[in-house]
């Protein structure tokens, strides 16, 4: 079988080139598409012999749908800026590559690092369909949730991806704010209405599921840090909601 890595991109110059490195022993081509990068990202990724295209960004499922219509091998691994391909998972990827496989796709188990610290159990295990078939599968959802949706049986590779997702809460609360606001818009736009019972709950549930259910104690401080961020990004996507039916009443009184 032969293998496309897919990337999207936007002002990755820090990130990308240790994915890139990650993925060039087993990558039949990279494909990347970009989303108006301002700093170096482009440079690099020329260095690299991508396959390289660009679009302006509207939401997460339609740039990765881009991305999987400019990939032309049997099957994609799709990966983020800031996920690289453990020395386990490039070779349980590469064995199968070899051996073929029954399955359509596969789930990988994504390890995260926050601040410097490897998440083990507020974020872990934490299993992600990301290889797939080019054919027999397809992004689906609203603008922050995105789903890989795959026709026939999956499966689950060994080894780790590893996320190397926030270097500063600054960083991490620009993000939660983006999220928000897509989470928001997309909501009123499919008809779903602010709720003060989920405003209140649903925070609380975050909480207790991250710190407690998942163990995130363990995780030490930072551990505690993730939780609340993740009681934050609950209560704030419903806090907008309401925001945009406050406005949109306004305009129509």
């Amino acid at each position: 079988m032969n293998l496309s890595v897919g990337i999207l991109t936007f002002n990755s110059e820090k990130r990308i080139e240790r994915v890139l490195e990650s993925v060039k022993n087993f990558a039949d081509e990279i494909v990347v598409v970009d989303s108006g990068s301002r700093d170096s990202t482009l440079d690099v990724l020329k260095r690299y012999n991508v396959k390289l295209f660009e679009r302006k960004f509207d939401n997460f499922v339609n740039q990765k749908n881009f991305l999987l219509s400019k990939c032309s091998c049997d099957w994609v691994l799709f990966l983020d800026d800031d996920e690289v391909v453990s020395e386990e998972l490039s070779k349980n990827i590469q064995k199968l590559k070899s051996e073929g496989t029954e399955f359509s796709g596969f789930f990988v188990n994504r390890l995260t690092n926050y601040l410097g610290r490897w998440i083990r159990h507020a974020w872990y295990p934490d299993w992600q369909l990301r290889l797939a078939k080019r054919e027999k599968c397809k992004w689906m959802g609203n603008g922050v949730h995105e789903t890989l949706k795959v026709k026939g049986k999956v499966g689950y590779l060994k080894g780790d991806l590893l996320h190397y997702s926030y270097d500063s809460l600054s960083q991490h609360l620009r993000k939660i704010d983006l999220y928000t606001t897509l989470y928001a818009e997309g909501a009123y736009k499919r008809g779903k209405r602010f709720s003060t019972f989920k405003l209140i709950t649903s925070p609380v549930g975050s909480f207790l599921r991250r710190y407690f259910l998942k163990r995130g104690f363990l995780d030490g401080f930072e551990g505690f840090i993730v939780s609340v961020m993740a009681s934050y990004y609950s209560f704030l996507k419903y806090l907008k909601l309401w925001e945009i039916e406050k406005l949109e009443s306004s305009r129509r009184s």
